[in-house]
């Protein structure tokens, strides 16, 4: 086989074209593995962006709007348990109140932005929305913890079936339940109103869902809600508030 050597450059013109025609050789690759990283992490912007938004509008935003609806009603239950309390009710009609109090217990996921997180995809993005999407985020966890706390105080309401008029011990254990659970809704509500003035920063709405993208996927409908304060006889009042915010 004839091998063919480099010939050399005959003088410095020649030796000057050869540089060129590498060096453009260089920029051009240069420029096309530029361009294929930016498809790239277009792409992988556009799908954790669509993660999130679909983390958002499918489970945190509906559970959020829920937590706002539902203030008033679970507010004024209690209100009306301690006055009952307060005036000696019958113990009775105390069960009864008792018997009604029910607050949602609930996730509050950020998979998604986490993912997003580790991956660097957030330095990618414009920074507005990356702070609005951190707010919100920052304020799951927080809920998480308030939630479970109301859950540990709320085991605390509770009377026997069987006696009389209440004891003191009683009366004392149930009127301190009832202003933890208030104190609770309170801390639930600020929170929830934060993550709502995020989302509105953010233009996620929960018509917002779409199921079937990426790990999110799996999350139920945000009608979900809407479902869980009917099928509470406490929360009446308050569910056509909660349908604004989240129609069926």
């Amino acid at each position: 086989m004839e091998i063919h050597r480099p010939k050399p450059a005959g003088n410095l013109r020649e030796f000057l074209s050869e540089v060129a025609v590498v060096v453009v050789g260089i920029v051009i690759a240069l420029a096309a593995e530029q361009v294929v990283q930016s498809f790239d992490w277009r792409h992988k912007v556009r799908l954790a962006d669509e993660q999130m938004r679909n983390e958002i509008a499918g489970d945190d935003g509906p559970q959020v709007y829920e937590r706002i609806a539902l203030a008033p009603c679970l507010n004024e239950l209690l209100g009306g348990i301690r006055n009952a309390v307060e005036q000696d009710a019958a113990r009775s009609t105390l069960i009864d109140a008792l018997d009604r109090v029910w607050t949602p217990r609930h996730t509050w996921d950020s998979a998604a932005f986490q993912a997003a997180t580790a991956a660097g995809i957030l330095s990618r993005m414009p920074v507005e929305r990356v702070d609005a999407m951190s707010r919100f985020y920052t304020s799951m966890p927080v809920l998480e913890g308030a939630n479970e706390r109301e859950f540990r105080d709320g085991s605390a309401l509770f009377l026997s079936r069987a006696g009389g008029a209440l004891t003191e011990l009683e009366k004392e254990r149930v009127l301190g339940a009832v202003e933890a659970l208030r104190r609770d809704n309170t801390e639930i509500v600020r929170l929830a109103e934060l993550a709502a003035a995020a989302m509105s920063q953010i233009g996620i709405r929960v018509t917002d869902y779409r199921p079937h993208v990426g790990p999110t996927s799996l999350l139920q409908e945000p009608a979900r809600v809407v479902t869980e304060l009917q099928n509470h006889p406490m929360a009446q009042r308050c569910v056509a508030e909660l349908e604004k915010a989240v129609p069926q």
